[in-house]
Order: C-alpha cells, then structure tokens, then sequence
C-alpha cells in the first residue's frame, strides 16, 4: 500500500511535491519546450520547479482562481494524468530521472503533436504515471 490512504502505485500530492521541491530548478528538454514551442501563459513561479511544487501542493486544496476545485485532490497519480502543460510533463520526468533517450522521444512527439492537448497526450503515452511511480524513493513510496 502506498500509504494508509492511497491505492499502490500512487502518493499523496504533498508528498509527492516535497519530493520534486528537491529537484533542479531547470533541465534542458523542459527549457527547449517552453522556449520553442509553448509556455503557459497561466503559470505559477518563475521556474517550472516552482509552477509544479505549488502545483502538486495546491491540488490538496480547493484552489483559487482558474484552478478552484469543489474537493481537493490528493492523488498524485491524477494530478500527473490531468497535467495540461507539456512543459510540465517533461521537466517532471527530466527531474524525477526518466532516461534522457525516452524523455527526448517524449519531447519530439510533443512537438509532432501540434496544440497543447495532443502534446500532453503523446508525452504521458511516452512517460506513464507508473514510470514516474518507479522514480520515487521507495521509503517516500509507503508513508503518508
């Protein structure tokens, strides 16, 4: 069990952004995306570090603003799988260690993919939650 309240193979949000609140601020298929293709006009922090960690943390809330929720969410596993910024994506599995190979493949499809919507979808066909599940330290994996 991954914790008293979470199914296997997923994390409490908060824990998964004291998790990534660790990692670099930038990585270089996540600073290409945002400055070739897309940056989301919308987000939170100077860095996708910041975007995410406030993001991953914010969804146990009821938000505010554009991203206000009727009840928070806790499950890292859907934050991952709702994510609408392929920067996002990529700067995730680049920080939690996805193979520099896969996360280049993840990035071209994006861009193959055109809008923003098909380039989330091409890069999480690429990069699944339970990749990103694997990368997790096995002593965050079963604590609340």
């Amino acid at each position: 069990m991954a914790g008293a309240d979470m199914p296997p193979g997923d994390i409490r949000c908060k824990k998964f952004a004291k998790i990534i609140a660790a990692k670099a601020d930038r990585y270089p298929y996540s600073d290409r995306y945002m400055g070739s293709v897309h940056d989301s006009p919308d987000k939170t922090g100077r860095t996708e570090h910041e975007h995410m960690t406030g993001w991953f943390c914010g969804n146990e809330t009821k938000g505010s603003g554009a991203y206000t929720r009727q009840t928070p969410n806790h499950s890292a596993k859907r934050c991952y799988n709702s994510l609408m910024n392929a920067a996002s994506l990529l700067w995730i599995a680049e920080a939690m260690g996805i193979d520099e190979p896969t996360v280049h493949r993840a990035f071209e499809a994006a861009i193959a993919a055109g809008d923003y919507r098909r380039a989330c979808g091409a890069i999480r066909t690429i990069i699944t939650w339970d990749m990103i599940y694997e990368q997790i330290p096995e002593q965050h994996r079963f604590t609340c």
